[in-house]
């Protein structure tokens, strides 16, 4: 059983680093990348291809592939796409030409702003108890940390008020994406309090 379950973690690590490198391929130096169009459906595509497998793999860990499992995974897989929807916010329009030539990053890509709003989360599912809470921020976590890791390969880390940080060489943030599950479940248990060890999800009762 252990076995099993090292060989799918591994396989699913391997997926990760795939998917980071042929999806950046294709966004960027495919005969489709011309295409705006293209580069933003496809590069929104790879970020959920990559936060879904990420939070498989967190579960995988945890054994917990059931019914709620895959309600945060649907969480995870969505937040990870959706964060670039701030583009809209900054560029102020919905043209394509816009919202792919900003100048500036929004809200969503500050890695303070999710440091802020997950550990306030945290806090929170800490104090009130609420093990839904605690799981679904550790999938805002497996997101966002998916999603601005994969884009530091071009901007770097967003980090106010410090400003930028360097590009990631590509290879970095390959293996860091294809790391972080891993480590994030690690971090996830060892904080996890006793009170949640045996608790049964109730999705009826989110907060």
């Amino acid at each position: 059983m252990i076995e099993r379950k090292m060989k799918l973690q591994f396989a699913l690590t391997l997926s990760i680093f795939a998917t980071a490198f042929i999806g950046d391929y294709v966004v960027f130096k495919s005969k489709f990348s011309h295409s705006q169009i293209f580069r933003a459906c496809s590069d929104s595509l790879v970020h959920a291809s990559i936060g879904f497998l990420s939070s498989v793999l967190f579960f995988s860990h945890e054994n917990l592939m059931d019914s709620s499992s895959m309600f945060n995974i649907a969480i995870c897989t969505f937040i990870s796409s959706f964060i670039d929807v701030d583009h809209i916010f900054v560029a102020r329009s919905l043209q394509w030409k816009d919202l792919t030539n900003l100048k500036q990053r929004g809200i969503f890509h500050c890695t303070t702003f999710w440091l802020v709003l997950t550990t306030s989360l945290l806090i929170y599912s800490y104090i009130y108890k609420k093990i839904h809470i605690y799981i679904i921020t550790w999938m805002l976590i497996v997101a966002y940390t998916s999603h601005h890791i994969r884009d530091a390969n071009r901007r770097g880390l967003w980090l106010y008020p410090y400003g930028h940080t360097p590009p990631f060489h590509k290879y970095i943030y390959i293996f860091l994406v294809g790391l972080l599950p891993n480590l994030l479940t690690l971090l996830y248990n060892c904080w996890k309090p006793n009170i949640y060890k045996h608790t049964v999800i109730n999705y009826k009762l989110i907060v």
